[in-house]
């Protein structure tokens, strides 16, 4: 077992060294050409997220995220993090005493009832003014969805269709390769699979201050047509300074083959059995964030 282990660990290292490679390669050996220094400067975009709610009910949502990205003559490098929890806490009330002469109690006990955590890079290299190839590597971790870990490769390419000082709009479609590892495993899934992306970028400078933009990213398990998923981002920027905005968002991730949770199983008349069983979880989750985006 442990020999069978490590020659996985082996296998998973060889296969993403490939595209680290590519992405630090490349831009070092574009980085040597002489460019304009304002164009292929590093931009560092940090966001801070958090809702915070108290009294007669008590909640504390923090998230955090960064950018940084850099784009030559023919060459763009980004790379992403984030990660935002909840916390929820319930309250109870206890009375002690009699009708006339009592104490209350108040005793809160928090749990933690969201999170999820991201890492992504993309290397774009542009072909022609219409075409460019990419690759990426992402990676995930949303327990609370079922997924301990999500490890995946994208080699692919896309079209450039609008590409204006105010508006921009492309396409891409990848090959890619994902290993899984759900909380709870669905003897009736594979936890490695090739497959495939499609997907959108569009970005509308609708206003001085106000920026627009939406992405979609649709991956394919080839080896289960039912095993579709949704990545689907639509963000304002308003800017309130040169380095400050703030920025609203609504995330849609859809599974068309959810993971597997595990729940205790009851008698009709709410009595303990002691054992438990699995059902699916729901197919949509649903991010709606309202960040202050610091750009340095």
């Amino acid at each position: 077992m442990t020999a069978l282990r490590t020659g996985h660990r082996r296998r998973y290292a060889f296969a993403f060294t490939l595209p680290l490679l590519a992405l630090v390669v490349a831009p070092a050996a574009a980085a040597a050409q002489d460019e304009d220094p304002a164009l292929t400067r590093w931009v560092v975009e940090g966001e801070f997220t958090s809702v915070l709610s108290q009294g007669n009910s008590e909640s504390f949502t923090a998230g955090l995220g960064a950018v940084l990205r850099r784009q030559w003559d023919r060459d763009g490098l980004r790379f992403e993090a984030g990660a935002i929890r909840t916390e929820s806490s319930r309250i109870t009330r206890q009375a002690f005493g009699t009708i006339d002469d009592f104490r209350v109690d108040v005793t809160s006990d928090s749990e933690k009832t969201a999170e999820s955590l991201f890492a992504r890079g993309r290397y774009d290299r542009t072909i022609t003014d219409r075409f460019f190839a990419y690759g990426a590597l992402d990676w995930l971790r949303n327990t609370f969805a079922g997924i301990d870990n999500r490890f995946l490769i994208a080699l692919g390419g896309g079209n450039t269709w609008l590409d204006r000082e105010n508006m921009r709009f492309k396409t891409n479609y990848a090959a890619t390769y994902t290993i899984q590892r759900d909380v709870v495993e669905r003897p009736d899934a594979e936890t490695e699979f090739p497959g495939a992306r499609l997907g959108w970028e569009y970005w509308n400078q609708a206003t001085e201050s106000t920026a627009f933009e939406s992405t979609l990213i649709v991956d394919l398990n080839l080896g289960d047509i039912d095993d579709v998923r949704y990545d689907f981002i639509n963000s304002l920027t308003v800017n309130i300074s040169d380095k400050l905005a703030l920025k609203p968002s609504l995330q849609m991730l859809w599974r068309g083959l959810p993971s597997l949770t595990q729940v205790p199983l009851f008698e009709l008349d709410g009595t303990e059995t002691g054992e438990s069983v699995q059902t699916e979880l729901d197919n949509l989750d649903t991010f709606f964030r309202l960040a202050l985006v610091l750009t340095l």
